[in-house]
């Protein structure tokens, strides 16, 4: 059987293991554009607001698998629906993450139950001068027949250049200064989130001086990929989700990192990891690579 170019292309790129089951939902390519859009529609303020008080979006199936490059991999409807619905939301705590306004979708290809996608988001940042820059995120999702994401694998695109960009915003001429300005809100603002809400069996420090301390002194801030590591940054991503469940989130901001901000992962780990299991990125069974073509 001969095997065309972008056929091979695919199958080398996804990497598909053997024992993953094939894509059975076929959407038309104009389906599977406006599932594309209903998801960012969604997303956008203010519509995530009242996606995140459903506490388990329906956008997901309930065994949804999600992977975000620069944090860590989320599994489970409850779980998903706080992280990219919650988590975006407007909030009191000074944080690195921004608020999404608007949309365009400038690359999209899809097949099957697939879709693959770049969109250029506009977020304001208020923790940063209500600075509004696009956010370019790549994204690949699957659905099922109830129209419900399953998978979802996501880069946000020049992630480390944005970052940089946000906290020399602070203070163009003297990057040590900017830095420092950044870590000195974060750590305040968690530590007055914790003393606010972590609060009985969900404590996490003996008393804001030595919450303060330790995500100063103990830790380091972190770069762009360190979102997912033991970095101020991680902790300050969690402390958004504090309010809503302390009981799970909680921990996120102490001193191990409650599973989620941690060095527990390495780069090979993460470059070599074989995570998802609702569905192979291909759509449909293509020939295995001939190595005689």
């Amino acid at each position: 059987m001969r095997v065309s170019l972008l056929q091979l292309a695919v199958v080398a790129a996804a990497g598909v293991a053997a024992d993953f089951t094939y894509a059975t939902h076929n959407f038309t390519y104009e389906k599977l554009w406006d599932l594309q859009n209903h998801f960012y529609q969604r997303f956008v303020y203010p519509n995530n607001i009242a996606e995140a008080a459903n506490i388990n979006s329906t956008i997901f199936s309930e065994d949804v698998e999600g992977r975000v490059s620069d944090t860590r991999n989320f599994v489970g409807r409850e779980l998903n629906t706080e992280y990219i619905f919650g988590l975006f939301t407007p909030t009191d705590a000074k944080s690195v993450i921004g608020r999404p306004l608007s949309y365009d979708i400038i690359q999209f290809a899809a097949n099957g139950n697939i879709a693959s996608a770049t969109t250029s988001v506009q977020f304001i940042f208020p923790t940063f001068k209500n600075a509004s820059f696009p956010v370019v995120i790549d994204t690949w999702l699957t659905w099922n027949d109830a129209e419900q994401i399953t998978q979802y694998d996501v880069t946000f695109r020049w992630f480390g250049y944005l970052l940089q960009t946000l906290v020399l915003g602070l203070d163009p001429t003297n990057s040590t200064n900017a830095v420092a300005q950044v870590t000195e809100t974060l750590a305040t603002s968690i530590c007055s989130t914790h003393d606010t809400y972590c609060t009985g069996s969900n404590q996490q420090y003996a008393s804001n001086a030595e919450c303060l301390n330790f995500l100063t002194t103990k830790i380091r801030l972190g770069q762009s990929f360190e979102l997912g590591m033991d970095t101020l940054f991680c902790r300050s991503v969690h402390e958004i989700m504090i309010k809503p469940r302390p009981d799970v989130h909680c921990p996120h901001i102490g001193v191990s990192g409650g599973g989620m901000c941690d060095d527990t992962i390495s780069y090979r780990t993460k470059a070599t990891e074989n995570f998802f299991t609702n569905n192979a990125w291909v759509a449909g069974n293509l020939p295995k690579l001939n190595k005689d073509f």
